[in-house]
């Protein structure tokens, strides 16, 4: 899973904006000279692809849950999702790796109480990886929407003591959105004592 930031500290990406303008979206419903409300979040939905059906409340349910538990109070985080292709292209030139991906995300802004970011989603990966996981795409889609925005908001998994805080926010998300995690929960293993518990999904 993949993070670019324009932030000094971190990769840097010269541009203003992400790599997928947003073409429709049923959140993005404000005229263009509208502001959003202040305080508060606009969660802007682009669904670019045909091959797996997307339930856009359940994204917008788990942006909201992140951003809840995070230092901001307001900001705007945009989601894009699409094919390998697509990913693939957007992977190969803001981070130099020729392959798709599952998750990408961009921190467009952050002042320390606003944030500005945005996440490319790929549903083919969803789909290819929930089956060898043993749970439903549109969740593993999810947890692609739930790792990228616990980056946008400060979380890193590069060392093992950050993989451990960012395996345990997925967990304590995960539950409160009322997700049983796969068959296979290798991805979070050793699972920390407070996981949301293992099964099936219905």
């Amino acid at each position: 899973m993949n993070q670019q930031n324009r932030n000094p500290e971190n990769t840097s990406d010269s541009s203003q904006s992400g790599p997928v303008k947003l073409k429709s979206s049923q959140s993005a419903s404000l005229d263009q000279d509208q502001e959003p409300p202040s305080p508060g979040f606009s969660i802007l939905i682009s669904d670019e692809q045909q091959t797996l059906r997307v339930d856009e409340s359940r994204l917008r349910a788990c942006v909201q849950s992140v951003l809840g538990d995070s230092c901001y109070q307001a900001g705007t985080i945009s989601i894009a999702i699409v094919d390998d292709p697509t990913i693939h292209d957007i992977n190969r030139q803001f981070l130099k790796h020729d392959y798709p991906t599952d998750v990408i995300s961009f921190v467009l802004e952050d002042d320390g109480s606003k944030l500005e970011g945005e996440l490319v989603v790929s549903s083919d990966t969803a789909i290819q990886n929930a089956q060898e996981y043993g749970w439903p795409a549109t969740d593993e889609l999810l947890l692609y929407v739930l790792h990228g925005c616990l980056h946008l908001v400060g979380y890193r998994d590069k060392e093992p003591a950050d993989q451990e805080q960012m395996h345990r926010a997925e967990l304590m998300h995960l539950r409160k959105l009322g997700v049983m995690l796969p068959k296979d929960a290798s991805r979070w293993l050793p699972l920390p004592s407070e996981n949301c518990g293992k099964g099936s999904p219905s």
